[in-house]
């Protein structure tokens, strides 16, 4: 069983880096057409896991609310940036990411309970 230590750390890491990029004064560069919405499926898909991982007992709802409000917030933001804007395309990709997250940590806690069931994980 993890470590309440080894479930959060992941979490505030994840914290850190959707707030460094996010809110960074220059976006970061691109090296594909739309790869910024590469960026936000996949950081606000960690953010909801970790997030998940990281709080097993408090009520799912809450933790949904919480994540959805960091994605909307986190874009709206960028607004109050020179050299940023917020759109409608990448909240899009936040709430893409933050759904895919949560039914990711659906599956594996389903996962986790089987295994734990048999007495092999």
């Amino acid at each position: 069983m993890l470590t309440r230590f080894a479930r959060v750390v992941p979490f505030i890491l994840m914290v850190a880096v959707l707030l460094g990029s996010g809110l960074r004064a220059e976006p970061v560069a691109q090296m594909v057409q739309q790869q910024d919405k590469m960026h936000h499926v996949l950081g606000f898909f960690a953010f909801a896991f970790t997030l998940r991982l990281a709080f097993p007992r408090l009520h799912v709802a809450g933790l949904i609310a919480l994540s959805v409000s960091v994605a909307l917030l986190i874009e709206l933001g960028q607004l109050l940036l020179p050299d940023r804007t917020a759109s409608l395309a990448d909240m899009t990709a936040n709430l893409l990411g933050v759904g895919l997250g949560w039914a990711a940590s659906k599956a594996a806690q389903g996962w986790w309970q089987g295994h734990a069931a048999r007495g092999d994980g």
